[in-house]
């Protein structure tokens, strides 16, 4: 299972190849290869590898990444180009779905806790924070339905965010 292996690493270390809110545009260049597309405006850009999308801002030192976001529902659709060329080369293959039971075992094998985020429950997903990475993860709870697209107990995906304390608290 290369991609849950994938959202492991990420979710136990807060980075994807290495690579934390820290790195610049061309280092996420660097790691994840040249097949991206940017949508800038307003001081803002989007960068997205397909599996991997990237949140900056503008500021006086450049770009700063506010926000990266682990796609996992965009294998569900199986197109060949969403999961990037070195992440393949480092995972093999990736499968189009991962249940969230098999991540929650496999993060419990490593000592590392999902808790639960109660404020959306009348929602398609719930989210769980992972305070050692500051990450989120999002679940998919309703079926969605057809196909190409993940399933009721599926991981929807995984944000790695500078507001992470602000996000991982309920909504009051």
């Amino acid at each position: 299972m290369n991609a849950l292996e994938f959202c492991v690493e990420v979710l136990r270390s807060g980075t994807v190849q290495n690579l934390g809110l820290d790195a610049q545009p061309a280092e996420w260049e660097a790691q994840l290869g040249g097949d991206y597309v940017d949508d800038v405006r307003k001081g803002r850009m989007r960068r997205d590898f397909g599996l991997v999308e990237l949140s900056f801002t503008r500021g006086t030192d450049g770009w700063q990444c506010v926000e990266s976001s682990i796609q996992i529902h965009r294998l569900a659709t199986g197109e060949p180009d969403v999961v990037p060329n070195p992440l393949i080369k480092k995972h093999g293959r990736f499968e189009e779905r991962i249940n969230f039971r098999d991540l929650e075992e496999r993060m419990a094998a490593e000592g590392i806790r999902l808790r639960r985020i109660d404020d959306r429950l009348q929602e398609p997903h719930a989210r769980f924070a992972v305070a050692e990475s500051a990450a989120i993860l999002h679940v998919v709870t309703a079926e969605l339905g057809g196909m190409g697209r993940p399933h009721k107990g599926d991981v929807w995906s995984i944000s790695l965010a500078r507001d992470f304390d602000r996000r991982e608290l309920p909504i009051p």
